[in-house]
C-alpha cells in the first residue's frame, strides 16, 4: 500500500550541456510520462509521450513548457507520482505541490552565461 505523503514528492535535476532533465516523483516513483520542450526561432515546441492508464502527461507537459520557456533551452521533463485511492483534493495538492517545488528549482537555475549562449548557437555534429 502507498500511503499519501505530499513530502515525498521531489523534484531533482540532471544538466545534460546546456540542457536540463528533471525528475519528478513522488509516492511510488515510476515513469508514467514524458516531456521534451525546446525554444525554435521564437517559440516552443515540444511533445509529450505518456505510457497508458498513468495520469501525469498534462502536469508534466506543463512543467516541461514552462521550464523551457524559462531556462530557453531543451528541457525534459520525466514524471510519476502515484499514491493509492486518493481524493480529487488531494490531485489538486499533489499538482500545486510539484508546480511549487518546480518554480524553486527554476529559481535556482543561474543565468544564462555568454558561454552558454555560444553553446546554442553552435551546430550539432
Amino acid at each position: 500500500m502507498n500511503t499519501y505523503d505530499l513530502k515525498s514528492i521531489r523534484v531533482e535535476v540532471v544538466e545534460a550541456g546546456i540542457d536540463k532533465v528533471f525528475l519528478v516523483t513522488g509516492g511510488q516513483a515510476h515513469i508514467g510520462a514524458v516531456s521534451t520542450f525546446y525554444l525554435e526561432q521564437e517559440r516552443i515546441s515540444g511533445t509529450t509521450v505518456h505510457i497508458p492508464g498513468h495520469k501525469e502527461q498534462e502536469l508534466c507537459e506543463r512543467l516541461a513548457r514552462k521550464a523551457a520557456l524559462q531556462l530557453k533551452v531543451t528541457v525534459t521533463v520525466i514524471m510519476g507520482i502515484h499514491f493509492d485511492s486518493i481524493t480529487r483534493m488531494q490531485i489538486d495538492e499533489i499538482v500545486h505541490t510539484a508546480e511549487k517545488l518546480m518554480d524553486e528549482q527554476l529559481s535556482r537555475a543561474p543565468e544564462q552565461t555568454q558561454l552558454s549562449k555560444e553553446l546554442q548557437k553552435e551546430q550539432p555534429i
